[in-house]
């Protein structure tokens, strides 16, 4: 599998490492990114302590930041940027965990989209069999969000990343 592929694997819902909601032409998808693929962007030695997942907004198809008036921009970059944390938990087995980074890097309208990474501490996670990631509203307007996902389709994505590590 080369990278190509994988990223149309990641983004196939039935793979069960992508989801995505949609409200008033606000889009919001969260997708699972393996290890491999953040090796470029972060610490080696990091790489295996958290399980990162790419959060995208866009409105009617666009950067979401590019999308809202003046007044709206400041607050959401400001919330993108420092205070992400405030706005999400993620819930194993009944408890509410916190994430334990994030990373915001505004493209102001390069890309059709604004991304946020987020971590989570694999060892906090390391006996769920599922998780979820309870994404409330940033200032867009929007209900709660729930972004389940099953270890054992991160695992299986984690498993077919190996060939593409030897390849690189």
């Amino acid at each position: 599998m080369n990278r190509g592929e994988l990223y149309t694997y990641i983004q196939n819902k039935n793979h069960g490492v992508f989801d995505s909601k949609e409200n008033n032409g606000v889009k919001v998808s969260m997708s699972y990114i393996p290890g491999i693929l953040m090796r470029d962007n972060a610490d080696s030695t990091l790489l295996g302590k958290y399980l990162y997942f790419r959060l995208i907004y866009q409105i009617n198809d666009k950067d979401m930041l590019s999308a809202v008036d003046q007044s709206s921009y400041s607050v959401l970059v400001n919330r993108l940027s420092f205070k992400l944390g405030d706005y999400i938990i993620v819930r194993c087995d009944g408890k509410d965990e916190e994430i334990a980074d994030f990373q915001f890097s505004p493209m102001y309208g390069a890309t059709n989209n604004t991304e946020v990474v987020i971590a989570l501490d694999r060892d906090k996670l390391k006996d769920e069999k599922e998780l979820t990631i309870k994404l409330r509203d940033i200032g867009l307007g929007l209900p709660e969000y729930d972004f389940t996902f099953k270890r054992e389709a991160l695992e299986r994505l984690d498993d077919l990343t190996v060939e593409l590590e030897k390849l690189d």
